[in-house]
């Protein structure tokens, strides 16, 4: 009896069969639906105000020695890149008298590029990680050298702009 029911003609009509338009019909739907969720998300995303570089050196704010001024809030070039370079020996101007740098090697370099991107560029800690990092574009990522104590940071001048 069991060989029967599945031998017989009325089962092989119930079986799944491929039905050209209706399947194009679910396959474009489907496609349509995903690329929509695509758009959506990345329109929703908030635009980047990303409107200056912070350079820590352990808990002290640091800035250009190129700028008279002394602002903390490093801005970025308006073409090109800005390249910012502090010595061992330079630790006295902005942690006070007697205070050098600890970082390994003589010299730390931070690029700060128009397209509103950083880098370290020239360290010398073991195995260099700190300018391996490549660029960050992110004002949400820092680029973090803990052997240097360095920590580079894109700041957004407020509250992310999300579109409606």
């Amino acid at each position: 009896m069991f060989k029967k029911e599945f031998t017989d003609d009325s089962f092989q009509d119930k079986r799944l069969t491929f039905k050209p338009l209706k399947d194009i019909i679910v396959v474009l739907f489907s496609f349509i639906v995903v690329v929509v969720i695509i758009l959506l998300t990345y329109f929703s995303l908030p635009q980047s105000t990303a409107t200056y570089v912070q350079i820590r050196y352990a808990d002290t704010l640091l800035y250009d020695l190129n700028d008279p001024e002394k602002r903390t809030n490093i801005s970025f070039p308006e073409e090109g890149k800005k390249v910012i370079s502090y010595k061992r020996e330079d630790g006295e101007i902005f942690l006070g008298p007697g205070n050098r740098f600890q970082f390994y090697g003589e010299e730390m370099e931070v690029t700060i590029y128009s397209d509103k991107s950083v880098e370290i560029t020239k360290e010398d800690s073991p195995r260099h990680i700190c300018s391996s990092l490549g660029r960050s574009y992110s004002p949400y990522a820092s680029l973090v050298c803990l052997p240097n104590y360095f920590q580079v940071s894109i700041v957004m001048g407020g509250l992310p702009e999300w579109d409606a």
